[in-house]
């Protein structure tokens, strides 16, 4: 009898147990991957960069009968070389439209400046005028109250000032100390990928073969195939947009006719990858500019260009995503924001990709299997 009452507080017993069996394991693993972010980065880089290629590494080795190594390394060195050119072309781009830049913003700041003295007596100093009229009317109490603000305000003003300037000499410090690292980082990028890809055949086997044998080794090998195939549609999901975007932008340059289109074009591009902003933080002090230079109806084609790519981005970004990865649109919305109120910026990367895992999880049924393990059931 006693036997029989005991029987279901220790099935719940078992059942609390297994399930912290199933969070000690699941945090460990959250422990490793953020270790493994942070120390182990470039290694990452180079297994995902192997997996990348080698669906071009295997076509090149069976077209021209090259060995895996050989094939391996063609596709690596055209890689970094493209890479480096392209780099250096945006870079040569960039030069030149700043040098462009150099020669005609002199002209222009003069009539911007003139532009801001003829508001400024024109408008502001009559409005002063009468703000200092009524000032003088005021209590002594008030008035001192009123500086005190305003000097408080300014203070805080050159303060942010300062504070700025003082962040982008200290992040153009650590930019220029970090060079030598990031090229031996990139030395060990291109070895990692060449060793990974020439063996990945083997490697790819070898982990089959052991996950085969275990029952643990089973669900994760399905949830590491199903991640795969849903990260291969986001990232092709991004690159199609980001294309979109750049190809309309072109066009309208084209159509305005504004110098070094291809410059414009490729920037915008990379600032394209900027959540939230995006390409806002070419147009919008573009499309300032341009409107205190007086030049309207360029403004309004600048403006119109914007609206144009901001709702090409948002009509079109949940249809290809949802179809590359099969999310819905409000699920990322959720994970966006969840994701930046919780991690900051890096939260609007983590917050989706959790999502992916998550879904990944539930379509490996993996989700059915732990909850299957937790009930002390076995899984079918």
């Amino acid at each position: 009898m006693n036997a029989q009452n005991s029987q279901p507080f220790l099935t719940l017993f078992f059942i609390v147990l297994r399930a912290l069996v199933v969070i000690a394991i699941t945090t460990s693993i959250i422990a490793m991957l953020m270790l493994a972010v942070r120390y182990a980065l470039p290694f990452i880089i180079a297994c995902a960069l192997a997996f990348l290629i080698n669906p071009l590494v295997l076509f090149i080795e069976k077209k021209t009968g090259l060995p895996r190594g050989a094939a391996s390394f063609v596709v690596l060195f055209s890689f970094f070389s493209i890479s480096i050119g392209s780099l250096l072309f945006i870079a040569f781009a960039l030069v030149r439209g700043v040098a462009s830049l150099s020669r005609t913003v002199p002209d222009e700041l003069s009539i911007l400046i003139g532009d801001m003295q003829t508001f400024f007596f024109s408008r502001l100093v009559p409005s002063w005028e009468q703000a200092i009229h009524i000032f003088s009317g005021l209590p002594n109490g008030q008035q001192k109250a009123i500086q005190l603000n305003v000097e408080s305000m300014a203070g805080t003003l050159v303060d942010m000032l300062n504070d700025l300037a003082g962040r982008l000499l200290t992040n153009l410090t650590q930019f220029i100390a970090t060079i030598p690292s990031t090229l031996v980082s990139a030395l060990f990028i291109f070895l990692a990928s060449f060793f990974l890809s020439k063996d990945s055949e083997r490697i790819k086997n070898h982990v089959h073969r052991l996950s085969m044998r275990s029952s643990i080794g089973r669900p994760i090998y399905k949830v590491l195939s199903e991640l795969k195939k849903t990260c291969i549609g986001f990232v092709r999901a991004q690159f199609l947009l980001i294309f979109m975007t750049m190809t309309l932008v072109f066009v309208g340059m084209l159509i305005l006719k504004v110098p070094h289109p291809i410059t414009i074009t490729l920037i915008t591009g990379v600032v394209d990858l900027i959540p939230y902003l995006g390409t806002g933080v070419i147009f919008i002090p573009w499309i300032i500019y341009q409107f205190f230079t007086h030049n309207y109806s360029f403004t309004i084609c600048l403006t119109a260009l914007y609206i144009a790519a901001i709702i090409q981005r948002q009509l079109m970004e949940p249809k290809i995503i949802s179809a590359s990865i099969g999310i819905d649109p409000l699920a990322s919305l959720v994970s966006i924001y969840f994701g930046f109120r919780w991690f900051g910026l890096t939260g609007l990367i983590i917050g989706p990709l959790v999502l992916v895992v998550i879904k990944t999880l539930y379509y490996s049924g993996t989700w059915m299997d732990l909850w299957q393990y937790i009930l002390g059931k076995k899984s079918t």
